[in-house]
C-alpha cells in the first residue's frame, strides 16, 4: 500500500518565488557556429497512475490520482539550499524512490559557453537561476528559436555560478554509486574477457 503523498502550490506567491537549479556540465562544444555546453539535471518522475496523492491548494486538500509528474530537483531535504554532501543527495533520492511510482531521472539542456566562468569542465556543478533555466528548457523543447534563446541569455549572464561544494558532493556521490554497483554485480573471473 502506498503511503499518502501531498503536493502544494502557492498560487498567491508563485510569481515571487525564485529558485536555482544545480546542473552538471556534461559536454562542452566549441565550434564556430555552435559554442554551447550540454548540462544535465535531475528530475522526479512518475509515469504510471499513482493513487493517494493530495493537492494542497488555497487552504484545501484535494485528493487525486497522479498520472504524470516531472519535477526538477533543486535542493536537498531540509533547510540547506545546496547539496553539501554526497549523503544529502543520497537521502533525497532514497526518499523519493521509497514510493513505487516515483523515480529519479536525468534530463539535459544547452547553455551558451559565454555564461560560464572559463574554463569549465565536465563534472562541474553550476547553479542556474530560474529565468535562465526556464529559457533553456523552452529552447530544449523547441518552444523558442535559437536566436531568441541567445538574445535572452545575453541579458541573463548573471544567472549562472559555479558551485564548488556541490561539485565535490556530486563527484563523491557518483563514486559511491559506482562502488555500490560493483558490490551488487561482482565480476566473475570465468566471464572476464581475456587478452591474447
Amino acid at each position: 500500500m502506498e503511503r499518502d503523498s501531498s503536493l502544494s502550490y502557492d498560487r498567491a506567491n508563485a510569481k515571487q518565488l525564485t529558485y536555482d537549479v544545480p546542473v552538471i556540465v556534461d559536454d562542452v562544444k566549441n565550434y564556430r557556429n555552435f559554442s554551447m555546453t550540454r548540462c544535465t539535471y535531475f528530475t522526479i518522475e512518475c509515469d504510471v497512475p499513482s493513487p493517494n496523492w493530495i493537492l494542497g491548494l488555497e487552504n484545501r486538500s484535494i485528493p487525486f490520482v497522479l498520472i504524470g509528474l516531472s519535477g526538477v530537483v533543486f535542493k536537498p531535504i531540509g533547510d540547506s539550499v545546496l547539496f553539501l554532501s554526497a549523503e544529502s543527495i543520497e537521502e533525497l533520492f532514497n526518499t523519493i524512490e521509497t514510493s513505487p511510482s516515483l523515480y529519479i531521472d536525468t534530463n539535459d539542456l544547452w547553455l551558451p559557453n559565454a555564461l560560464f566562468q572559463a574554463p569549465h569542465r565536465r563534472g562541474q556543478v553550476h547553479r542556474v537561476g530560474n529565468k535562465l533555466f526556464n529559457e533553456a528548457y523552452l529552447f530544449r523543447e523547441d518552444k523558442i528559436s535559437e536566436d531568441h534563446f541567445l538574445h535572452s541569455c545575453s541579458h541573463l549572464n548573471q544567472e549562472t555560478r559555479y558551485s564548488e561544494k556541490e561539485t565535490l558532493s556530486f563527484e563523491n556521490w557518483g563514486k559511491s554509486q559506482i562502488e555500490k554497483a560493483k558490490g551488487l554485480y561482482p565480476k566473475s573471473k570465468n566471464l572476464e574477457l581475456r587478452y591474447r
